[in-house]
């Protein structure tokens, strides 16, 4: 607070009283991004002669001040409130609007809705301030997913020639490589990357200028090219007007496809994650392939257990982003007639899925999978004790005659090589000959 003084104002203190839910203010990010849209409407509104200049530099040197997270103290209402996002944006105009006054030193008392607010509404504020946020939010994202699919295709690379036994259903299959292994989860990366790169474009078009309902009451068409043209340079996105600003106030579907394709991200992680879990499992009497370095200790009663932490955490992420998405869902549904007020709700959980995810996935590529190690001795053992070499037999022996092997080598409880030997079918040369990685594994 500046000296000891609180910079909102009566439409704040009473969303304060109204909202008493969480006790967890706003999104900051939200709200500094509502400061920018308020920057960008003072230049708009200054350029096309609505507001005089140095009420508008005042605004804008407030704004600029709470991009900085100068005043973030101030930004107070419960991240849950009714009405469309009405208290955040009022909460903004306050502070700017407080703000503003001192900068300009009392003189001129600068109005949080004749002049912080001017040509603007609630509803095209904030749906822009979302899209924005998100458009940021979503290229970290794709940062840290880059580094994540770098650091599996390494491993990858780390790994091409420790052979090993794929599995279908949890039961022995055919034989691979780690390495393989290890590709085809940096292949399922680079396709989220992908999915992540397709969301911006939804986010691109703006309603800002559409006001209340998207018919642009209290605004004019100069404003709106200046205003968005101002965000775009601002941000280096290609901002643009929605083509029918109606449909883009009353519609908040843009939101839901990103969500949705994050979620399709998360379903790709926890299957990446369980994989790597159940092939670090053990060590001694698990799969034992990999083994993730020990960032902590495991147990509280079980000395030496180390668990794969930061995988478990990645999973606890997706599964609330899982959730997350639904919530969005049925947010985006809600919306009635011209406008959706359930917008509040919908930036809560998108914010959260997209930091969550960038924080996870940057945390488990540093700590977990940059420092994760092969078993390539276990990979091998595992390998010739299981009888799904036999389907490498096949080509040489014929289904029939290897499948009598594999029944024999079950019965007795020996392997592959040993049944081999005892009927003088195949030299234990010829066995190691046919793990050669080049003819069980062609790409």
């Amino acid at each position: 607070m500046t000296n000891g003084k609180v910079l909102y104002q009566d439409e704040t203190k009473k969303a304060l009283e109204n909202f008493i839910i969480t006790g967890h203010p706003f999104s900051k990010r939200l709200a500094h991004r509502v400061a920018l849209v308020k920057i960008a409407a003072a230049k708009a509104n200054e350029a096309t002669g609505v507001l005089p200049k140095n009420i508008a530099d005042a605004i804008c040197a407030a704004g600029e001040e709470l991009l900085r997270h100068d005043y973030d103290e101030h930004i107070v209402v419960d991240r849950f409130q009714g009405g469309a996002g009405t208290s955040v944006n009022m909460n903004v105009n306050e502070v700017i609007a407080t703000r503003a006054t001192e900068i300009m030193g009392g003189e001129t008392v600068v109005h949080p809705l004749d002049h912080v607010n001017r040509s603007q509404s609630t509803n095209d504020v904030i749906p822009t301030a979302m899209k924005i946020a998100a458009l940021q939010l979503l290229d970290k994202l794709i940062g840290a997913y880059e580094q994540y699919a770098l650091a599996l295709k390494e491993k990858a690379r780390e790994f091409e020639k420790i052979i090993k036994i794929g599995r279908t259903q949890l039961q022995d299959a055919v034989p691979m490589t780690l390495g393989q292994e290890f590709l085809a989860h940096a292949a399922a990366a680079r396709a989220d990357i992908e999915r992540l790169k397709r969301a911006k474009p939804c986010l691109y078009e703006l309603n800002l200028g559409g006001t209340a309902i998207g018919t642009g009451i209290n605004a004019t068409p100069e404003y709106q090219k200046f205003a968005i043209e101002y965000l775009a340079r601002r941000t280096g996105y290609p901002l643009r007007p929605a083509a029918d600003l109606i449909y883009a106030t009353q519609y908040a579907d843009s939101f839901m496809e990103v969500s949705a394709l994050i979620t399709v991200n998360a379903t790709n992680l926890i299957k990446c994650m369980n994989d790597l879990r159940l092939l670090s499992s053990g060590p001694r009497t698990g799969f034992g392939e990999i083994t993730f370095a020990a960032v902590q200790k495991g147990s509280s009663i079980m000395p030496g257990k180390v668990n794969p932490v930061l995988a478990e955490t990645i999973n606890q992420i997706c599964f609330q982003i899982i959730g997350n998405n639904q919530t969005i869902l049925m947010a985006v549904q809600a919306g009635q007639l011209e406008l959706n007020v359930m917008l509040p709700v919908v930036a809560k959980n998108l914010f959260e899925s997209l930091n969550a995810l960038t924080n996870g996935l940057i945390a488990f590529t540093e700590r977990a999978l940059k420092t994760l190690t092969a078993n390539p001795e276990r990979c091998r053992g595992l390998l010739e004790n299981s009888l799904a070499l036999a389907t490498a037999l096949t080509p040489k022996l014929g289904y029939d005659q290897a499948a009598t092997i594999v029944k024999q080598a079950m019965e007795e409880n020996k392997t592959l090589r040993a049944i081999l030997a005892e009927h003088n079918i195949m030299t234990t040369e010829e066995f190691d000959g046919l793990l050669n990685d080049d003819k069980l594994t062609r790409w």
